[in-house]
């Protein structure tokens, strides 16, 4: 889930960012705010819209479910952009001139100068995914990920008995 999850966020943000930053066309100005305006919301506004469409794809109880939303985080395509919108025109002007595709030189010119911003991203996608429960989309137990298991057994309400369990489920998840 997390690394499916992390390398597609960097691939659907570079892919979505590279014409924003890049490109002048109707509408530009009114996505990159449209962009803006999406951080704002909070994961449980977009939670039953999310399950609506996942359970519409039948995707509901499958490990598609968290690694799929994962692709669609603004954040991503915020950061991505505005590294981007720093990487000058004339290096997208010679390339080309010297005949290179628009999906050449995303891969070959403006990746290369935004790693700083695309590790970035692969560390707060890789922590949200390892930290998100999955419990809103999975429910079959054996399809829970480590997160969602630390969390049940945590409020199980065994009170102190179980402390020593979760201290060991902790230390498995912190390994």
């Amino acid at each position: 889930i997390v690394l499916f999850g992390s390398i597609g966020h960097i691939l659907f943000a570079s892919a979505a960012a590279f014409p924003l930053a890049k490109f002048r066309f109707p509408g530009n100005a009114f996505l990159s705010k449209l962009i803006v305006f999406s951080l704002m919301f909070a994961p449980a506004v977009t939670a039953v819209p999310s399950y609506v469409i996942l359970a519409r794809l039948r995707l509901v109880d499958t490990y598609w479910s968290s690694i799929i939303p994962a692709f669609a985080m603004p954040l991503g395509l915020f950061l991505m952009k505005n590294f981007m919108e720093q990487v000058p025109d004339a290096l997208i002007d010679a390339a080309s001139i010297d005949g290179l595709d628009y999906p050449g030189m995303l891969r070959r010119i403006i990746m290369p100068a935004v790693k700083p911003a695309w590790i970035t991203l692969f560390i707060v996608s890789f922590q949200n995914l390892w930290g998100a429960a999955g419990g809103t989309f999975i429910y079959t137990e054996n399809l829970k990920p480590l997160a969602s298991m630390l969390t049940q057994i945590a409020g199980s309400g065994a009170g102190v008995a179980r402390i020593g369990i979760v201290a060991a489920a902790s230390l498995l998840m912190f390994l």
